[in-house]
């Protein structure tokens, strides 16, 4: 089955697109993952085609999910150095003092 592009497009202009964008975002990462494979592949067409995820499945899937975020969330930290100044109050203005002599 061929996918239309221009469809995709129209269908993606429409005010209640979101889960379909939200859809064909997680679609376009999974396909450039490798690891990603038919099975997996199988198993999505397979819920499409059935029209309904079975309540395990979807909390098996949002348990993961959580993990997923939390590693994602752990490695970002890893990954940015923390900083070791003080965050100061960026309203607050410098105090200035004036040297020098009136002569």
């Amino acid at each position: 089955m061929k996918v239309s592009t221009n469809e995709l497009l129209l269908a993606l202009r429409a005010p209640n697109s979101g889960w379909l964008a939200a859809l064909v975002c997680a679609l376009d990462e999974a396909l450039q993952d490798p690891d990603f494979g038919e099975p997996q592949r199988r198993l999505v067409r397979d819920l499409l085609d059935a029209g309904d995820v079975p309540y395990a499945v979807a909390a098996a899937a949002n348990e993961r999910l959580v993990r997923f975020e939390e590693t994602v969330k752990d490695l970002h930290s890893l990954l940015v150095a923390p900083t070791t100044e003080p965050v100061t109050d960026v309203t607050m203005r410098p105090k200035l003092t004036l040297c020098g002599s009136a002569a």
